[in-house]
């Protein structure tokens, strides 16, 4: 199995000479390491920020509560699509469609004044569905064949 990121081409990049093997592994791996980080950080947000207690200023700016959804959902999503395989990346975005799902599920449950919303799971989608479209266009650009 070959990762789709960092692309396995040796395209040229203007003022750039070919990179050895072990400069290639180097770079594949902080690439994966800053991408993993990067998604544990997201994780650990959205845990807090979609389970705590509302409390703060009221929104600034109408539907920002599903606007920070579908941010997180991107965020958390984005990453896995850039880096993982295609066979793979289906099983993450079925995992995080689950979470989407599981966090509206347990808000009502927990004691806290939180209630779970379908227009919020819907948000999630959004944004899934956001860093799909993105990222695989992302990918797409850096992967196509030197012509």
């Amino acid at each position: 199995l070959r990762p789709l990121w960092p692309p396995t081409s040796r395209r040229r990049i203007a003022g750039q000479g070919r990179r050895s093997g072990v400069a290639e592994k180097r770079r594949e791996t902080v690439i994966h390491l800053v991408l993993g980080v990067g998604s544990g950080l997201a994780m650990a947000l959205a845990a807090y920020l979609l389970i705590a207690p509302p409390v703060g200023p009221p929104p600034l700016i109408p539907f920002q509560d599903k606007l920070f959804h579908a941010i997180v959902f991107a965020a958390l999503t984005g990453a896995a699509v850039l880096v993982l395989p295609r066979k793979y990346l289906w099983f993450w975005v079925a995992h995080m469609i689950a979470l989407g799902a599981g966090i509206e599920i347990v808000q009502p449950m927990a004691d806290n004044g939180r209630s779970g919303s379908p227009w919020d799971f819907l948000a999630d989608l959004a944004g899934i569905a956001a860093a799909l479209g993105i990222g695989r266009a992302i990918r797409a650009r850096v992967e196509r064949p030197d012509t």
